[in-house]
């Protein structure tokens, strides 16, 4: 359902196209099933939107984290980017970088709330050019294969989690650790048997301390995974270069990354193997893809990520993974737990695979009006 909504005039101007007015929406839907991992458990999704209008073209946005990641709530969010977009009222910007420099000088933080700003200003630009946005940025519209998350809980919880993803033609499983490494194990060593083909990773969301990681570690290095996703308390640096000598297991990290800065720290310090980039860390698409051109630059993989998103969510970071050629993984799934969908297009899922919907902009047709009160 709509929680709160407001409506802003505007008269901003990017490039050549006015900004009217805007509309922000807070929404809260209730999820398929729990989301549960080492931080704590998401029951709905509670997501603001953010539509800029412009004559006829209206440019979507979206922010949505949960607060031990990010920091925000989503009253906050809300309010910050009602904030923001009454202090842009009646400027020009020549183009993005001014527009998200200015942004980013508005407010200290705060990077899911400029994250549905950045997104809306990227898809409305990108309709009035009549392209769709992973062409703007550069990129070719293709289908990417996205894991799928398997939330803590029991091994019988798991295993049925795996067999209903193994029906969705997964391609890449996600399993959640990081409470209780005795049941980790458990349950990695149970999934890794019944996965076939199938590769895997573990995410412990910072949830271990360093002896714990290193357990878990060699079993998922042992068990064959990809990598293992931040394995302890995101500033550890010098714990995780530990890490990395003991296990064999390359390490990625999450929310360790939100700015370039925090990937050449990674990089200075040796902690990391890959990174995963994700837009409401890093504050929306511009300064997502600066920081994987930071680690592209140093020869690093990367990942971009989601959290409990909607199809326009989703579909700007897949517009962004297909943008950027050291992206070799996509964590894309947020969107399937969603109860009622607040956009429809954007990105159609099949056999393990996003597949972008053709148009303009992100290519998304809105549902607000019909989930009023859901």
């Amino acid at each position: 359902m709509i929680v709160s909504e407001k409506n802003i005039g505007t008269n901003m101007k990017i490039g050549d196209v006015i900004v009217q007015s805007a509309k922000v929406c807070l929404l809260r839907i209730p999820l398929t099933h729990p989301f549960v991992i080492s931080l704590g458990t998401q029951y709905s999704y509670e997501g603001v939107i953010l539509e800029l209008h412009a004559g006829d073209i209206t440019g979507y946005g979206e922010g949505s984290t949960i607060a031990q990641i990010t920091g925000e709530t989503p009253y906050a969010i809300f309010d910050t980017v009602c904030y923001i977009i009454e202090s842009l009222k009646n400027r020009a910007y020549g183009g993005f970088e001014d527009l998200i420099s200015d942004i980013g000088r508005s407010i200290y933080a705060n990077s899911t709330a400029k994250n549905a700003i950045d997104i809306a200003a990227h898809d409305l630009i990108a309709k009035s050019w009549n392209l769709h946005l992973t062409s703007m940025l550069g990129g070719t519209l293709k289908e990417l294969p996205t894991s799928f998350t398997i939330s803590l809980g029991s091994v019988e919880e798991s295993i049925s989690a795996l067999d209903s993803y193994k029906g969705m033609k997964a391609r890449i499983i996600k399993v959640k650790v990081g409470n209780d490494p005795d049941l980790d194990i458990r349950r990695i060593k149970a999934i890794s048997e019944r996965l076939g083909e199938i590769p895997f990773f573990a995410d412990a969301n910072q949830g271990y301390n360093l002896q714990n990681a290193i357990r878990v570690g060699k079993v998922l290095n042992d068990a064959g995974a990809l990598f293992f996703e931040q394995p302890m308390e995101k500033h550890s640096h010098d714990q995780l270069r530990f890490l990395r000598t003991q296990t064999g297991i390359p390490i990625m990290l999450d929310e360790s990354i939100s700015t370039p800065h925090d990937v050449v720290e990674s990089i200075v310090r040796e902690s990391a193997d890959l990174i995963n980039v994700k837009l409401v860390k890093s504050g929306g698409i511009r300064n997502s893809m600066k920081a994987l051109a930071v680690a592209q630059a140093y020869g690093m993989d990367a990942m971009v990520g989601c959290m409990t998103e909607s199809k326009l969510g989703i579909a700007t970071s897949l517009a962004v993974s297909s943008s950027m050629s050291n992206v070799k993984y996509t964590d894309l799934d947020g969107f399937h737990s969603i109860a009622a969908q607040p956009f429809e297009g954007g990105v159609e899922y099949e056999n393990g695979l996003n597949r972008p919907v053709a148009g303009t902009g992100l290519a998304c047709i809105s549902r607000l009006p019909e989930i009023k009160n859901v």
